[in-house]
């Protein structure tokens, strides 16, 4: 069987069907598409998007005939080719097999979905890099001290944000602020790593960090980005959130990870399955108030967009201000061209 590269708008929409039949959803960020057919119908279909390999689906009829090996290994070699040498996969878990047989290690799983990761890099090297940094900050090991934990995205960082991390380091002789990487937001990453990095200067027990891919990324939790979770969607929180415990609070010797009180129905519910998954080792923190109302990156990015950035100010921390006014006005004219 030929396996082929979908390119034209009508392979598309047959595997975007293929993938609804079999209850997946086409991501339409991904940067390649393979698929198998037979009598002129999908009979199978992968895709990546960079690193990342998703949207696999086997018809029920062909499943035992190493459709999934070929299109798994014809996928691999276009990425070797473009020198990605760390695969992370998102799939199904009745596709464990399949990858365990490629000698990819399982991360994560819940009842339905799972994930794996194969190549190079591993998320040992990771958390590893990120244990050098902090102990080389603090001149301290790891075991044997206290650290507590906190994933923002900062679109931008406010005085909501700050008054929640500012508590957190007051519990813990060491505060980990984790920066989202994935560049989803208004403010790109480099962008919202600086201004919390700035925001945060003067708290001498807190580190600034990347959250690497394996914390709220495109791997582990990409409808984060889009305000939506159905229950599909809540099988990557509940993954985000075991990755985290498994992972980066065994490894990094974290003993809380703090969340903010939210409105957001979305919000909510990710704030619900990191409970349900950490348990007491997860402390929710009202949230800043300024005239009774809850300060947020969304009110702030409303007062940039009605070129209200004197106000927008009161609302970030004073050590940002003067990144945050030039970032606030090139983002104000950027949206009216």
């Amino acid at each position: 069987m030929m396996i082929k590269q979908a390119l034209l708008a009508g392979e598309f929409a047959k595997i975007k069907s293929f993938l609804a039949a079999n209850d997946l959803r086409f991501d339409e960020r991904v940067s390649e598409t393979l698929y198998i057919e037979e009598d002129n119908q999908i009979i199978g279909t992968v895709s990546r998007t960079d690193y990342l390999i998703e949207c696999l689906a086997i018809d029920k009829q062909y499943r035992g005939e190493n459709l999934a090996g070929l299109l798994i290994d014809a996928i691999l070699s276009s990425m070797r080719m473009q020198r990605i040498s760390h695969y992370l996969v998102y799939t199904k878990t009745e596709y464990i097999p399949v990858f365990q047989a490629m000698n990819f290690r399982l991360l994560a799983k819940t009842t339905n979905v799972c994930i794996f990761e194969g190549g190079c890099e591993s998320i040992d090297s990771e958390i590893g890099e990120l244990r050098r940094r902090i102990e080389t900050k603090w001149s301290i090991p790891m075991i044997g001290n206290d650290f507590g934990a906190i994933v923002v995205n900062c679109n931008p960082i406010t005085m909501g944000h700050y008054q929640l991390i500012e508590y957190a380091a007051k519990q813990h002789d060491h505060l980990l602020v984790f920066v989202v990487e994935e560049d989803f937001s208004l403010f790109t990453y480099r962008e919202r790593f600086g201004l919390v990095w700035l925001a945060l200067s003067d708290l001498e027990n807190v580190i600034v960090l990347p959250s690497t891919k394996y914390i709220v990324s495109n791997l582990t939790f990409p409808s984060y980005f889009l305000k939506t979770m159905d229950e599909r969607e809540e099988e990557h929180a509940r993954l985000d959130a075991e990755i985290f415990k498994s992972f980066f609070m065994k490894g990094l010797c974290i003993a809380k990870r703090y969340v903010g009180t939210e409105t957001d129905q979305f919000m909510m519910k990710y704030n619900n399955i990191l409970k349900t998954t950490l348990n007491d080792r997860l402390e929710i923190i009202p949230r800043f108030q300024i005239d009774g109302i809850n300060i947020s990156a969304s009110i702030v990015r409303k007062l940039i967009f009605e070129n209200r950035i004197d106000d927008a100010l009161a609302m970030v921390p004073r050590a940002t201000w003067g990144m945050f006014r030039a970032l606030a006005q090139e983002k104000y004219d950027q949206s009216c061209r």
